[in-house]
Parts: C-alpha cells; sequence; structure tokens
C-alpha cells in the first residue's frame, strides 16, 4: 500500500482535474455537435416545407382582404430561423395610385411554433397610412332599413382644384347592395382602375361582427373584409399569379381565386392560424354565405386620373365618398386630357 503522503494528493487532483476537463470538453462539443445538428435539421425542414413562403402569402392575402388598397410587394427578406423554431420575414407595404405601386411601409411577420405567440407588425412612417377606409351599408341587414352615408362635397371641390396632370386615389360607398358584375358594368365607362369592394358576407346575420359604428343613419363596420384582384400559388409556393385590377374580364377569376384560397385555409390551416395569426374572424360563416348569396358588394376603392374620378361625381349610386392618395400623371394615355 502506497503511503499517503502531500505529493500523492498534488498527484491524484492534478490528475481529477485533467479528467474533469476532458469531460467538461466532451460534453460541450458534444452539445455543440447536437446544437449544430438541430440548427441544420431545423434549416432544412423549414426550407423543405417553404414555411417562410408560406407564411409570406398568407399575411398578404390576409393583408389583401381587410385593408383597401394596401398589398404585401412581391418577394420578402427572411431572417435565420431561431433555435425556437421561430422564423422572421419582412416585406414592403405598398399603395396603387394610378398606374403606379407607392411604398407605404413595411410588414414584419414573426411566427412561432405555436400561432399565439405569432405577430404581424406594420410599421407606417405615417399614421393615416393604415386609417381604415370607411364604407357605409346602404341598408340595416337586421331589419332592411335604408340607411345613410355622410357627405363629403369637399372631395369633389378638391379634385376640381387639382391639375389635370395627376392621379388619384378615390373610395366610396354605394346606395344600394349590388353584385360585384354590376358595380363593375357601372363603372365601365369611367377611364378608371377598380382595386378593392367592400363585401358583405353574412355580417349581422350568420354572425355578429366584433365592432361596428353606427350614427344613427349610418352603419359602418370596422373590420371589413373585401374583394380585390385575386391571386393563387403553387403547392410549393414557387410559383404565383396576381391580378391587379378588377374589370369585366378578371372579375370571375379572381372571385374563384378568393374562395380557392379561403377554403384552402379552412380545410388546411387551424382557427388558431387563420382567426390567431392573419386576423381573419368567422371565416368558415363568411365562405358559407358568399358560396349561397354570392358576391354581394357596396363600395369601391378606384383609381384614374382625377379629372375622370371627378365624373363619378354625377353617379347616383355614389355615396359617402373618400379622396385618399394624389400622385404626379402616371396613366397608360400619352398626355394627360
Amino acid at each position: 500500500m502506497t503511503e499517503w503522503n502531500e505529493a500523492l494528493e498534488k498527484k491524484i487532483l492534478k490528475k481529477s482535474r485533467f479528467v474533469l476537463t476532458v469531460r467538461i470538453l466532451r460534453i460541450l462539443m458534444i452539445g455543440v455537435l447536437i446544437y449544430g445538428a438541430y440548427m441544420i435539421a431545423l434549416a432544412f425542414i423549414t426550407d423543405g416545407m417553404q414555411v417562410a413562403e408560406e407564411n409570406d402569402y398568407y399575411t398578404k392575402l390576409a393583408l389583401d382582404w381587410t385593408v383597401p388598397n394596401i398589398r404585401g410587394a412581391n418577394g420578402f427578406e427572411e431572417e435565420e430561423v431561431s433555435v425556437f423554431g421561430t422564423s422572421q420575414l419582412s416585406y414592403p407595404l405598398v399603395r396603387k395610385v394610378g398606374k403606379a405601386e407607392v411604398v407605404v411601409g413595411e410588414a414584419k411577420v414573426r411566427k412561432s411554433l405555436f400561432n399565439s405567440y405569432s405577430t404581424i407588425e406594420y410599421q407606417t412612417p405615417f399614421r393615416d397610412e393604415f386609417q381604415q377606409t370607411t364604407f357605409y351599408y346602404p341598408e340595416d341587414p337586421r331589419n332592411g332599413n335604408s340607411l345613410d352615408a355622410p357627405a363629403h362635397p369637399d372631395v369633389w371641390s378638391t379634385l376640381e382644384k387639382l391639375h389635370e396632370g395627376t392621379v388619384a386615389e378615390v373610395a366610396f360607398s354605394t346606395n344600394r347592395f349590388m353584385t360585384s358584375e354590376e358595380l363593375v358594368t357601372q363603372l365601365a365607362p369611367y377611364d378608371i382602375d377598380i382595386l378593392w369592394m367592400p363585401l358583405h358576407t353574412g355580417e349581422f346575420e350568420m354572425f355578429t361582427p366584433g365592432s361596428w359604428g353606427n350614427g344613427g343613419g349610418d352603419l359602418s363596420l370596422n373590420t371589413v373584409f373585401g374583394l380585390t384582384g385575386g391571386q393563387s400559388a403553387s403547392d410549393d409556393f414557387q410559383s404565383f399569379s396576381f391580378i391587379h385590377r378588377l374589370d369585366s374580364e378578371t372579375l370571375q377569376d379572381s372571385q374563384e381565386m378568393m374562395m380557392d384560397n379561403i377554403e384552402t385555409l379552412l380545410e388546411r390551416k387551424s382557427a388558431s392560424y387563420y382567426e390567431g395569426f392573419l386576423g381573419l374572424d368567422y371565416l368558415n360563416e363568411r365562405h358559407d354565405y358568399i358560396e349561397k348569396n354570392g358576391f354581394t358588394v357596396y363600395g369601391a376603392v378606384v383609381t384614374g386620373p382625377v379629372k375622370e374620378l371627378l365624373k363619378l361625381e354625377d353617379e347616383a349610386m355614389v355615396t359617402g365618398e373618400r379622396l385618399g392618395q394624389v400622385e404626379l400623371w402616371n396613366w397608360e394615355s400619352p398626355t394627360p386630357y
């Protein structure tokens, strides 16, 4: 038996420290390798499943349906997926005025593994960029009583004063419910583009909307659902098609695309995704109402030369008009009127 002494004690302690250091380094190396393998696998899975492309498509779709004439621009910037599986992406927000798209802000999408912790944030340099355009019901769906829309005569006087070498955006309500085909036909004689139309999707009939405004003789919704130029994506979200305006040639395709997208969301996604994350409430009820009753509209957002927009003042159906953004001439005609 070796006699215990100070030298032996130091030797044992030194060996123990060495063994402990080796074990710690080994654990750290294993941890680094596991973390690297996990991140590679996570990136491979998210890339292979086109998670970013899918969220990019559906967030832009929800924006199209709920905010008049604000769209997400093509493409997006993606950040590296976090260790917890959270992906983040961003893309510019644009508004169409005339034939040109004007950048008005940026969308930042944060999608975690849980829909309840996922967010969409819209950043705009001016507070009123995202101010909801108000559309007024021509009649009360609850009782059929006729309703009015507040008049804004300054819209027409402002258009009269604007130079003919400008284009503008105008939103208005209609004095009666119309089919989308009827409204497109009514606006066909004017040299304007129809960009967005508010839809009646069963509010107050199949469901009670979350919030609305009732000024005595008028009724408006705080969250509007609308028809715009359609879009579709391939199953792998690698190819897309877009329609940029509503007219007699594109209306049917846009409507079919909208219904296809709604049905895909209802079939493939949970309510927490399309309601909680995308903000598309009562989507199933809206789908059933449109499927049964067709596309019922009560207004529009249009754009075109200011002097052409001014002609809408003589349209008996136009009410509750609002003037939006004005830009320099960018219309198809070689010279302004």
